[in-house]
C-alpha cells in the first residue's frame, strides 16, 4: 500500500513545480523557480526520509532534467550558469543536511 501515497505525492508535486517555475520564469532570466523547488524538495526529503507521500512529492516536485536544460541553455552565459550550478548543489546539499538535523 506504499504506492498510493507515493502516487498522490507525485500528483501534487509535479503541477506545483510547474506553477512555481512558470511564475518565476515570467519575472527573471535566472531559473529561480527550479532552484527554489530543488532546495525545498531537498529539505523535505531530508526531514522526512521515509515518508512515501513526501518521497513521491519530492520526486515529482524537484527536477534534475529541468536543471540540466537550464544549464545547457545557459552555457553561452558562463557566469550565470556557474552561479546556477553552485547555488543548486550548495543550497540543496545544505537543505538536505538541515532537514536531517531538524528531524533528529
Amino acid at each position: 500500500m506504499r504506492l498510493l501515497p507515493f502516487i498522490l505525492g507525485a500528483g501534487i508535486g509535479a503541477p506545483l513545480r510547474y506553477l512555481i517555475d512558470k511564475f518565476f520564469r515570467a519575472k527573471y532570466v535566472f531559473p529561480v523557480g527550479i532552484l527554489i523547488v530543488n532546495v525545498i524538495g531537498s529539505f523535505f526529503l531530508g526531514y522526512t526520509q521515509t515518508n512515501y507521500f513526501v518521497m513521491g512529492f519530492c520526486g515529482a516536485f524537484t527536477t534534475w532534467s529541468a536543471f540540466m536544460l537550464d544549464v545547457d541553455h545557459g552555457l553561452p552565459f558562463r557566469r550565470r550558469t556557474a552561479i546556477n550550478i553552485i547555488l543548486t548543489f550548495g543550497l540543496s546539499i545544505a537543505a538536505v543536511a538541515a532537514g536531517f538535523a531538524l528531524a533528529a
